[in-house]
């Protein structure tokens, strides 16, 4: 199996996509699950940090926000469900899976500037390359990778703590992780406002969490 790993970014076209951006104080963590109901609308279950009633003022002023359920305390973030009329781009993605031999590896990771990480799963290189040639010109998409597909990957993410995220979040964004290596320890730190130290210190936790999921 093979697994494609993109980003994608809507902000220039659809404004809920920039309700999630630094700017906001409101980051989208990930998104659990979405589901595509018969009549073209979709809900969907996610997770929000931030400040949770500005977010829920901002969603509810959406025109195609059909229903909207959020649940946490304070700034510390919750779950938040969505029943939203998407546009057709959106719709058009979201059928992906159902018109190519693929699936999205869930849950989908937000970025720190309002993008989502999708990891789209299936059996060659062809059929990925397909599906990804399908997706609506609306949809500005950058490719990260192509790599073969770990079981264990996902499970990895969700037992980061936030501010390990945030640094794997800036240190995949400069091309920390790429071949050959586009930025150091010290461009991850500058961005972030940290020392050297600590952005060494929570990569090498994260690295540390990944091999350990990959081989246990």
């Amino acid at each position: 199996m093979r697994a494609l790993t993109f980003l994608v970014d809507m902000r220039s076209s659809h404004p809920d996509f920039r309700l999630f951006d630094e700017a906001s104080g409101i980051s989208r963590e990930r998104v659990y699950h979405v589901n595509i109901l018969e009549n073209g609308t979709t809900v969907m279950l996610g997770r929000l940090r931030g400040d949770l009633d500005r977010a829920r003022q901002l969603i509810e002023d959406r025109l195609d926000v059909l229903g909207l359920s959020i649940s946490g305390d304070g700034d510390e973030g919750g779950l938040v469900y969505i029943h939203t009329r998407p546009p057709s781009e959106i719709r058009r993605f979201l059928k992906l899976p159902r018109e190519h031999e693929v699936f999205f590896d869930f849950p989908v990771e937000g970025t720190r500037d309002g993008k989502l990480r999708v990891v789209m799963v299936g059996e060659t290189n062809e059929v990925l390359q397909e599906a990804l040639e399908d997706i609506p010109a609306e949809i500005d998409v950058t490719v990260e990778r192509i790599s073969p597909y770990l079981e264990h990957s996902a499970n990895v993410m969700p037992t980061l703590t936030d501010r390990q995220r945030e640094v794997l979040d800036v240190a995949l964004e400069l091309g920390y992780y790429n071949v050959p290596r586009r930025a150091t320890h010290h461009d991850i730190a500058e961005q972030l406002g940290l020392t050297v130290g600590t952005v060494s210190e929570h990569l090498q936790k994260v690295e540390a969490r990944v091999f350990g999921a990959l081989f246990d």
